[in-house]
């Protein structure tokens, strides 16, 4: 019995010794995709699998046009599509809502280290998505058996069937896993006639960075309906990149002072929005910011037949944003056209202005993926910044 059990013991210290040295821990290696599009085989994007129910991190939806923002800070995730359709997660009382603030009784959302799982089958049947789980032949990965979930819309998906999708991937399955365990396979090379000659490898084209293009991204005209929605987005993501500049009227500040306070609490600037551009307007309505919120502001904007009443502002301590070398995008925009006009040519800058409307804000993530994507410098208008 001492003999068996002895041998026992020295199986498992072969099989621990032949284990991969990599961490996996908190994640369960599966392969992911959206659509037709096999993920990085990565400790962000595998899933996190407890109690039978398969949990994901919160950006694995992007593909499908549900988006996510998560603040460590405020303890909560969001998943959306759209501004009318939203799920927050909120991890640190293990609660769930919609967005008409009904309770689901889901799975709570989960956080290991930095990141943030979510519970796969309940948000894809909210947002109307289905999920499959497909096994990757032993010709693929002969180590172990392994399986890839994609995630695909519940009707009118006209892409590959399962079988095709990973077989359309066979080469990026096997290459990615290699890489993940640190596998080195150096497999003799073909024999080539003399006449034959080897391809060249492809080029690998790095996504554009326009990381030396300065973005100064502002908002007008608070009462337009979406500013509510804008603001929850910009306080999910709880990072200091989605701080912009709030310019307000006269009649904003009547109509709006508690949103303002909140724009203002937030970690925003606020700026002036002229009507008549006169000085006495600036004063009059910087009186009331005062007395509404105790903020004191001497950023000033105005549309472009008032900025040229508006002169010598520096005389009087004033910033003004001109509208030269802006551009202003309202409800008649779409995420392309907007970010069509973002300059891309270096040392460039430029200011965003945009309405606070619905439509606004339901295109606010798509542009700031952009300006995040591709590495924009994007910087808060403040009383110290230069104007453009």
């Amino acid at each position: 019995m001492k003999k068996k059990i002895a041998a026992a013991i020295i199986i498992v210290c072969i099989i621990a010794a032949l284990m991969p040295t990599t961490s996996h821990a908190a994640v369960t290696p599966f392969f992911m995709g959206v659509n037709d599009t096999l993920l990085p085989f990565s400790n962000d994007t595998m899933p996190y699998v407890v109690g039978g129910e398969i949990f994901v991190p919160h950006g694995i939806f992007s593909g499908v046009d549900v988006h996510s923002v998560a603040s460590e800070a405020l303890e909560r995730v969001r998943i959306y599509r759209g501004a009318s359709r939203h799920i927050d997660f909120f991890t640190g009382r293990g609660v769930t809502e919609d967005q008409d603030g009904n309770t689901l009784q889901w799975p709570s959302a989960r956080r290991v280290g930095s990141r943030f799982y979510v519970p796969l089958r309940q948000v894809c049947e909210f947002f109307e998505l289905t999920y499959e789980i497909l096994d990757i032949g032993r010709d693929i990965i002969a180590q172990e058996q392994m399986r890839v979930i994609r995630i695909r819309p519940r009707e009118g998906f006209t892409g590959y069937n399962g079988p095709t999708f990973v077989g359309s991937n066979r080469n990026a399955i096997r290459a990615a896993y290699n890489e993940y365990y640190g596998i080195s396979l150096s497999p003799s090379p073909p024999a080539t006639s003399p006449m034959e000659t080897t391809p060249s490898p492809p080029v690998v084209e790095l996504p554009p960075s326009y990381n030396d293009v300065t973005i100064y991204h502002s908002f007008y005209n608070i009462s337009a309906g979406g500013t509510e929605v804008i603001l929850e987005l910009l306080e999910a993501s709880a990072s200091p990149d989605y701080r912009f500049c709030f310019f307000v009227s006269a009649d904003d500040i009547k109509e709006n002072a508690g949103l303002i306070r909140r724009i203002s609490g937030s970690g925003h600037a606020i700026g002036i929005w002229l009507t008549k551009g006169t000085y006495n307007e600036y004063y009059e309505t910087s009186a009331l910011l005062f007395e509404a919120a105790k903020i004191k502001t001497v950023i000033v904007s105005a549309n472009s037949n008032i900025e040229q009443l508006f002169t010598r502002a520096d005389d009087h301590g004033i910033v003004f944003w001109k509208m030269s070398r802006s551009f202003v995008y309202d409800d008649t925009y779409s995420v392309d056209e907007v970010t069509d006009m973002i300059p891309q040519h270096s040392g460039s800058r430029q200011n965003l202005f945009s309405s606070c409307s619905e439509n606004m804000a339901l295109m606010l993530s798509g542009i700031l993926s952009f300006l995040s994507e591709n590495e924009y410098s994007v910087v808060r208008i403040t009383e110290t910044v230069t104007p453009v």
